[in-house]
């Protein structure tokens, strides 16, 4: 009896032991579930945080002088916040192809006429209007203005055909404007952005050229009307391509016929068109001697722009020919930069309307 009294004890306490250890494990495991969604959604936090902190530190808008590269240079939004192109269907497509291609047409009128106007403007109404508007502008500002402009040069100018990517064009007008360079002409044949994403970018392309504030910036919707003007205006046009053909470009006299040159840049990802490769007085080669094919197109601009001014001795020899703008270009482009430099247009169009003085309208489009 007492064995029986014993052993029943025993068991008692032995079922109580693992009933209390299974409820322990329960609970362990309930905390342990209770506990993970809350790291989960403390990791998100986290992470919605550190987003949104890279967002906030994320440029927003175009400085010529200051420039941020995105993180994504090919999406960045400073060029074309709307980065997509939405079209359920090829009739859809099809439309908004039209409607760029419109778009393009009254850009490159557009800043044809800013050109036109800003150069039609006679001496007199430039020498008044900057007279009115520098006691406006910071006197250091004025004189950075003036020493900058009295380098430019018109003897050599940049021609980009049908770019894929606007962060590469921004990066190119930046360096071409650190060489003195003043002139850029621009070719959007519509028809060659055909996808979603081409059209996208090419409306940053837009966006690229109409921030360059600095520069003389021309839009041409073909390539043969881009070399034709340009051969009007007694340019030699120099494209860059990979041809069997091409000269290195230390072989190039660039004073062979002391012509005015024009340098063309093609598609990242095809080079120049057919077109351009028959119309162009000469090609040429960038030397290279590794095993990637081809310079990224704003680092071949760069390369390019380094050999003109390694060839150009002085102001009156070579591809690059420092102060060669006449008197009144360079007024007219003072009086640009001065205007620019104000912080509000209508500020600066506020102050000429009480000194009597009208710009033409064109002149506010930029």
């Amino acid at each position: 009896r007492k064995m029986r009294s014993f052993f029943l004890l025993r068991s008692i306490t032995i079922c109580t032991m693992l009933v209390t250890t299974r409820a322990l494990v329960s609970l362990s495991s309930a905390s342990r579930l209770a506990i993970r969604p809350f790291a989960v959604q403390a990791t998100s936090r986290l992470n919605a945080g550190s987003r949104r902190k890279t967002e906030s530190t994320t440029p927003t808008t175009l400085e010529w002088e200051n420039y941020d590269y995105s993180e994504s240079p090919k999406w960045d939004a400073r060029f074309d916040d709307t980065r997509h192109v939405v079209a359920s269907n090829q009739e859809d497509l099809d439309d908004i192809i039209e409607q760029e291609s419109e778009e393009d047409r009254r850009v490159a009128e557009r800043l044809e006429k800013y050109q036109n106007a800003l150069q039609s403007l006679t001496p007199e109404l430039v020498a008044d209007a900057t007279r009115v508007l520098t006691p406006y502008v910071q006197p250091e500002r004025v004189i950075r203005m003036d020493d900058v402009l009295a380098q430019r040069t018109k003897h050599c100018r940049f021609l980009f055909e049908n770019p894929a990517n606007p962060s590469n064009v921004w990066a190119c007008l930046r360096t071409i404007d650190s060489f003195g360079i003043q002139h850029v002409d621009l070719v959007i044949s519509s028809g060659k952005y055909t996808g979603k994403a081409a059209l996208a970018q090419k409306r940053g392309m837009r966006t690229a050229m109409g921030s360059a504030q600095w520069l003389t910036l021309r839009n041409h919707v073909s390539t043969d009307g881009a070399v034709k003007k340009l051969k009007e205006s007694g340019y030699k046009i120099y494209a860059s391509d990979l041809n069997p053909n091409s000269k290195d470009i230390r072989d190039i006299d660039w004073e062979a016929d002391d012509k005015p040159i024009c340098i063309v840049m093609g598609n990242e990802n095809i080079g120049i068109s057919e077109e351009m490769r028959e119309l162009a007085d000469e090609t040429f080669t960038l030397p290279m001697c590794g095993f990637a094919e081809s310079f990224n197109l704003s680092v071949a601009t760069a390369i390019t722009l380094a050999h003109l001014s390694a060839c150009s001795t002085d102001a009156t020899k070579g591809p690059l020919r420092p102060g060669d703008l006449s008197e009144h270009e360079l007024n007219c482009l003072r009086l640009k930069g001065i205007l620019n430099s104000i912080a509000q247009k209508r500020t600066g169009k506020a102050l000429l309307k009480r000194a009597n003085i009208e710009l033409p309208p064109e002149l506010g489009w930029l």
